[in-house]
């Protein structure tokens, strides 16, 4: 029976267990189920593509605990999904059969161990173990939101029983922890595109209606900048002060690009930025920036040429927004995947 077969027969399984056969506990619900279920579905990241930060990730953890099987799984109501994953064939299995289902009723960051499933009362039966791909060993790190909810696990399982030393299991919760303000940055990078494009749109009609675009980029939590044809900065709104510390009256000494290009940012970054405004053409660029008090951050910028009516150039415009916070994640991945390669 292949894996993907054992997964069909779940159901079945637990059929026969009313009837008598061998019994396939199912897991309960975490107390705060509606809650944890709500906020993974804010997260927009059930069923999307794979994305190397997460791949990376597990990858890491295979060749670090040397493993043949390691997931990023997400709980949802009847399933469990795989954000990553490396050693099966599916993308999904039902929740009744999903080790990760008992990882997450903790709440906490423990590690949920299971040397042997053949040992444990919960996991003996479960069509998993009982047929492929022979689960034995299990460790699954709870990924905990900011919130407090369990959303699902970093698991690694293993056809032969096994005990983690606890370096290994500190280092598998330092990868969890990862996963999960990775996935909280994508959900809200998500967001603000949504929330940018829906704007840009707006904005593309209503930028000679002054009152209606105050109105619209003031609520703006990303910056908001706008210049005129001769590259100086006509308006510029509280998100791009938050952001940057400039005031309106500073950020007019500076033309055109250049209010975002300095020392550490990527040479080629800069020159495409500069290209863009020299040829009247939309941009989208990450580059590091540097904030009135003289600190570096890195900064998504969107800058787009803006026509009238007859095509004649009026303004260029642009949204900014700091995501050194996801970059700091992405290096602490980076960090771990190096420290991997070098043990």
């Amino acid at each position: 029976m292949s894996f993907l077969d054992a997964l069909k027969s779940a159901t079945m399984s637990a059929q026969q267990a009313k009837k008598g056969a061998a019994v396939v506990i199912s897991p309960p619900k975490p107390t705060n189920e509606r809650e944890r279920l709500k906020t993974l579905q804010e997260m927009s990241i059930l069923d999307t593509e794979q994305e190397e930060v997460f791949d990376a990730m597990i990858r890491a953890v295979k060749n670090h605990l040397n493993v043949p099987i390691v997931l990023i799984s997400l709980v949802d109501e009847n399933r469990q999904w795989f954000k990553a994953c490396i050693g099966l064939d599916v993308s999904e299995t039902s929740r009744d059969v999903a080790f990760c289902a008992y990882a997450i009723l903790s709440g906490t960051t423990d590690l949920l161990l299971i040397p042997d499933a053949r040992c444990d009362e919960r996991f003996r039966d479960n069509p998993l173990v009982t047929g492929p791909p022979h689960i034995r060993f299990y460790a699954g790190a709870p990924l905990i939101s900011t919130e407090g909810y369990a959303l699902g696990t970093l698991c690694v399982i293993d056809g032969t029983p096994r005990i983690l030393k606890d370096t290994d299991i500190t280092f598998l919760q330092d990868c969890a922890s990862v996963v999960i303000r990775a996935m909280e940055m994508r959900s809200k990078n998500e967001s603000l595109t949504h929330q940018i494009e829906y704007s840009h749109e707006d904005l593309t009609t209503v930028v000679q209606d002054r009152d209606k675009l105050m109105s619209i980029v003031n609520n703006f939590q990303e910056g908001f900048v706008m210049w005129n044809k001769q590259q100086q900065i006509v308006f510029v709104n509280q998100g791009f002060t938050n952001i940057t510390g400039m005031q309106k009256e500073e950020a007019m000494k500076l033309m055109g690009p250049d209010l975002f290009i300095c020392s550490k940012s990527d040479p080629d970054t800069a020159r495409a930025l500069q290209r863009s405004f020299g040829a009247r053409e939309a941009c989208e660029v990450e580059l590091v920036s540097q904030k009135a008090d003289g600190m570096f951050y890195w900064n998504c910028l969107a800058v787009k040429p803006i026509f009238d009516e007859r095509d004649g150039f009026t303004h260029y415009w642009g949204t900014l927004s700091d995501q050194s916070e996801r970059k700091f994640i992405e290096e602490q991945a980076n960090t771990l995947i190096h420290k991997q390669a070098l043990t």
